[in-house]
């Protein structure tokens, strides 16, 4: 049975075109993260960030709760003043940026690839994955128990209300709720409209 999976695992790994140096790197921040994962503040913020520092693309923030996950760390870019609260799932196979003063609620998840469905005849995990970059601009939060899902930006100022699954992109200042997540109102007023207003004007 190990035989077997450690066969699926390398085939996997060939289907992806992922090198053997690269599977390796992979499978040593997986080690060396899980070590760290569920280590009490401040300690455990600590060590999480310097495990990440070696292998995320770029991470300024040391906010990074206990039971956080990371995947694909090479494609992950965390901001200034971010804060990742307690079991937040990150895969960054796709890409994910989170810029400056941004937050993400506990149990939520970034999903930044897709399985391909298009052949029923494979079984869906050996079909090839579709990947997408996330992106959480300045200022957003993100509440509790949220998805945001492949090839989605939540504009700058927007909140995601608990529970929703984006799969589309929000607009700056947005609020949005719901499976799927539709905009419930606006947050500003600039030059005497509102950010709803002004989205009208320009259509």
């Amino acid at each position: 049975m190990l035989i077997q999976e450690f066969k699926n695992m390398m085939k996997k790994r060939k289907l992806r075109g992922y090198s053997y140096g690269y599977a390796i790197k992979s499978m040593l921040h997986i080690f060396l993260y899980d070590c760290v994962r569920f280590i009490p503040s401040p300690i455990g913020e600590l060590l999480r960030y310097l495990e990440l520092k070696i292998f995320c693309k770029k991470i300024e923030s040391i906010w990074i709760r206990g039971g956080t996950c990371f995947f694909f760390p090479e494609n992950i870019s965390i901001g200034k003043r971010v804060s990742i609260n307690d079991n937040v799932f990150i895969n960054g196979a796709g890409g994910f940026e989170i810029m400056d003063d941004s937050g993400i609620a506990y149990g939520s998840a970034v999903i930044s690839e897709d399985h391909e469905i298009s052949d029923p005849d494979i079984p869906v995990k050996e079909q090839p994955k579709l990947p997408a970059k996330v992106t959480i601009e300045r200022n957003v939060w993100v509440a509790a128990n949220c998805t945001i899902l492949k090839g989605v930006t939540l504009g700058e100022g927007s909140v995601v209300a608990a529970g929703s699954v984006v799969t589309r992109s929000v607009p700056p200042y947005s609020i949005v709720g719901g499976n799927p997540a539709r905009v419930i109102r606006r947050r500003k007023v600039v030059d005497g409209e509102t950010m709803e207003q002004r989205a009208g004007n320009e259509e």
